[in-house]
């Protein structure tokens, strides 16, 4: 496991494993496996980066319990400041960029491949960015090609397939924009 950086604080809680045969650059703080304060219930998660495969944090970013991150061989996840809650998932097989002071809720997939052919096509991967200040609501599926917008909201149960803009409430099944201009500070 290489883990580069100055000042880097990386923090693994019981029952959950850092599989680092790829670079790890912690700029900032890297917390894995957090248990919310007076919760009883703990599960196990991971944190998997494969050789050849990068993750870069640069600000604190804090995962809860029951984590399942894979990056692949080339596969680079950029991750800023913020919160994903428990059982998120990230699957990164191209890119998985997340911004500054971004909040994610419990369930969340975030998934930038297919993974499997269809009809003797390729699987398609394309890189996902969630910019800053962005809350995503519990159990949405973010898809690969998808960029959400600085200070927008995704609503509980979404499933994000094509861009959301800046300020925006994204919801729905196949997400759409409900409204602009949001503010959720």
């Amino acid at each position: 496991m290489r883990i580069r950086g100055k000042g880097q604080a990386v923090s693994v809680h019981r029952r959950t494993k850092l599989l680092a045969k790829g670079a790890i650059d912690v700029k900032g703080d890297l917390d894995l496996g957090a248990q919310w304060p007076g919760s009883p219930f703990y599960r196990s998660g991971y944190l998997h980066v494969a050789p050849g495969g990068s993750l870069e944090v640069t600000g604190s970013f804090r995962f809860f319990t029951g984590l399942q991150v894979d990056v692949d061989k080339g596969a680079s996840l950029v991750l800023g400041s913020g919160y994903m809650n428990s059982d998120a998932r990230i699957f990164c097989f191209n890119s998985v960029t997340i911004g500054e002071d971004v909040a994610i809720a419990e369930e969340v997939m975030i998934r930038d491949s297919d993974n499997h052919e269809v009809s003797g096509r390729p699987h398609p991967s394309a890189p996902i960015v969630i910019e800053d200040h962005v809350w995503i609501g519990m159990r949405c599926t973010i898809l690969k090609g998808v960029t959400i917008g600085s200070g927008s909201i995704i609503a509980a149960g979404s499933v994000v397939t094509r861009d959301v803009p800046p300020t925006s409430l994204a919801a729905g099944v196949p997400a759409t924009v409900r409204r602009s201009g949001v503010d959720w500070q």
